[in-house]
């Protein structure tokens, strides 16, 4: 039997070694964004691991939430927020949002950022074309808007988006290239049609998962296929979306094809422990995988119970090669010995 089980453990971990995952700690990471002043962020990120036991049991990720969520609710922090949407066009905090929208919707925006652009061409600045055509794009947007009834607010919605990625530098290069020839396009043909067919996809997406993961998300496409798949990703893991990516390494997409049946449930699970973790989970199947990591060890009461697959799992996640190596080595020599034993001794 410790012969079997030790060729077997060892076999297993041929295919894939549970005892090598490691769950992140997002604490480190946390504490960066916070000093950072990124608090919206910083709760993203946190919150997503407080689903699991091992954060949401510990005293000093409670404490670091409480702290963030007091944070974002004092009246000073709300108050600088709402003026940098205003003033800056962009902020990461919904009202923030809200108050940058507000002022673009109402033609403030476009004329603030003409303005600025034509400041910089005033003091032979570089100017920001790609920003100096979306402003224009937009006060035409909101006239026909007017004219129209509000046929065309998807349109603006968009514009404001890709006006706002492009401040907070998340606009990808693919995109940016994308919408100069479209504007081009426009220039000739005065007609939307051919914008509002690129900009559907990002505003679909900012519909479905709101402007923070639509930013994350987009900056993460490299050309229109890939924003559609981005679309489908947000559907199913909606706002965890960019987390998901982000401790995966953009990984999650790739490992979420190949394993197409998978409960979110357990993926998100996996992605606890990174890249490796949807790799592990690939490799050993999702029920193998989660009977190997779902089990919190505690091997007296395991032993008492007598759940011997728990204990299996136990085994298999802290036993060391080496000891598995040398139990086998051991049992092969005590059969070996036995074998000699039994052939018949010459005379």
């Amino acid at each position: 039997m410790l012969l079997g089980g030790s060729l077997f453990i060892l076999d297993e971990r041929h295919t894939f070694d549970v005892s090598t995952l490691v769950q992140i700690d997002p604490i480190p990471h946390t504490q960066k964004l916070i000093a950072l002043e990124k608090y919206v962020e910083a709760e993203e990120y946190l919150s997503y691991f407080m689903a699991y036991d091992y954060v949401k049991k510990n005293p000093k990720a409670i404490a670091l939430l409480t702290s963030i969520k007091e944070k974002r609710a004092s009246l000073s922090y709300k108050t600088e927020k709402l003026l940098e949407g205003v003033v800056k066009g962009k902020s990461d905090e919904f009202f923030g949002q809200t108050s940058a929208f507000a002022s673009d919707f109402l033609v403030i925006g476009d004329i603030r950022d003409l303005a600025i652009e034509g400041l910089h061409y005033a003091n032979d600045e570089k100017v920001d074309k790609l920003m100096l055509s979306l402003s224009s794009l937009g006060l035409l947007a909101t006239a026909t808007t007017l004219k129209s009834k509000g046929k065309t607010v998807s349109i603006k919605e968009s514009i404001f988006m890709l006006k706002y990625a492009k401040r907070a530098k998340k606009l990808p290069l693919w995109l940016e290239s994308k919408l100069i020839q479209e504007i081009k396009q426009f220039k000739k043909t005065q007609s939307f049609k051919p914008l509002e067919r690129l900009l559907e996809p990002i505003y679909q997406l900012y519909h479905k998962v709101g402007l923070n993961q639509t930013l994350k998300l987009l900056k993460q496409s490299r050309n229109i296929k890939e924003l559609t798949k981005l679309n489908g990703f947000a559907t199913r893991f909606g706002k965890k979306s960019g987390v998901l990516l982000k401790i995966t390494n953009n990984q999650a997409l790739k490992y979420l094809n190949k394993l197409p049946n998978i409960t979110n449930k357990n993926f998100l699970y996996a992605s606890t422990y990174g890249t490796n973790g949807l790799k592990g989970i690939k490799k050993l199947g999702e029920n193998k995988f989660m009977k190997r990591v779902g089990f919190n060890a505690n091997f007296v009461k395991t032993a008492y119970k007598g759940n011997f697959n728990s204990l299996f799992n136990t085994l298999l996640k802290n036993i060391s090669n080496s000891w598995l190596y040398a139990m086998s080595f051991f049992g092969l020599f005590y059969f070996a010995r036995k074998f000699f034993n039994l052939l018949p001794k010459g005379k």
